[in-house]
């Protein structure tokens, strides 16, 4: 590991400033669990970095105007404890509450998970699913950014659109109408516990009171660079009145996708393919429970 300068801003105004100072070679630490890696590794040399553990403004978790508003420095522990999480939207609910072990939970940050993008970030792919915003602030203003805008822009990391300068102080989704939404994650991982996502399935879906299907999300993280998106599996839902069977159907178009995006690595394709219809069939079933349509045991 390279020496660097460390620094512990107790405001946001105090971290943007020294981001913008130090620009020219800085990193942010929020939980630490993957930069610390990186560090140690010597995949990341920065000679400044900046811990922003210090900074409570930054960890908060909110309902206000029908919409989720969460501090990027809330712990994957604390929104897996969130009563109203835990009520109203079981997809981040579960995703926060599988990652990694206890002392990870209770360090790692969600908006460390999505700052870093890493390929098997479950906290990421949940949050694509849900299609959340992201709020983004340097001492040159506040913007605010579509989760997947924000992937598919080039920043200082080549990973996403974060500036040098820029913090992600926030993310924000609408809270699901229960009565009428239900949200869902499943993870398939190497073991039980302490795993890293081979396969990180995300599902929400919306019908209307006759049971069809008005809105669907389906992303899978660990199968691509960024959350694969079964936009083809979506389209044909909607429109249609949501049953096992009919959810069953999209799996060949599922398959499809995972093919073609895994062409240069044909080892893994059976393997992806035939993981993804065991993950997505769990997902259905929940989903089915959640809005009192069918009851399936997979």
């Amino acid at each position: 590991m390279k020496p660097f300068d460390f620094y512990t801003p107790a405001t946001v105004e105090e971290a943007l400033e020294l981001l913008h100072t130090h620009r020219e070679s800085v990193a942010a630490v929020a939980g630490g669990t993957d930069l610390v890696l990186e560090l140690n590794e010597r995949k990341a040399a920065p000679a400044v970095v900046i811990d922003l553990k210090h900074i409570p403004e930054l960890r908060y978790i909110r309902e206000e105007g029908g919409r989720f508003r969460i501090g990027a420095m809330t712990t994957h522990a604390a929104l897996a404890a969130d009563a109203r999480i835990a009520e109203t939207c079981h997809l981040l609910h579960d995703a926060t509450s599988l990652v990694g072990s206890p002392q990870i939970r209770n360090l790692g940050t969600i908006g460390g998970n999505i700052a870093q993008s890493s390929v098997a970030g479950d906290g990421l792919a949940a949050c694509v699913c849900l299609n959340a915003d992201l709020t983004l602030r340097s001492v040159r203003g506040e913007r605010t950014l579509n989760i997947n805008e924000f992937l598919a822009a080039e920043g200082v990391q080549k990973r996403n659109g974060l500036a040098a300068d820029e913090l992600l102080t926030e993310i924000s989704f609408p809270v699901p109408d229960t009565k009428h939404t239900a949200t869902a994650f499943y993870k398939l991982g190497k073991r039980k516990a302490l795993a890293i996502s081979v396969i990180a399935g995300c599902m929400t879906a919306t019908v209307d009171g006759s049971g069809v299907c008005t809105h669907v999300s389906m992303r899978a993280g660990a199968l691509g660079r960024y959350p694969m998106h079964f936009a083809s599996c979506e389209e044909y839902l909607v429109g249609k009145k949501l049953s096992y069977s009919v959810m069953l159907e999209t799996l060949p178009m599922m398959h499809d996708q995972i093919l073609e995006a895994n062409r240069s690595r044909p080892w893994s394709v059976f393997y992806k393919k035939e993981g993804a219809q065991g993950v997505y069939k769990k997902l259905f079933a929940d989903i089915l429970g959640q809005l009192g349509i069918e009851e399936v045991q997979v």
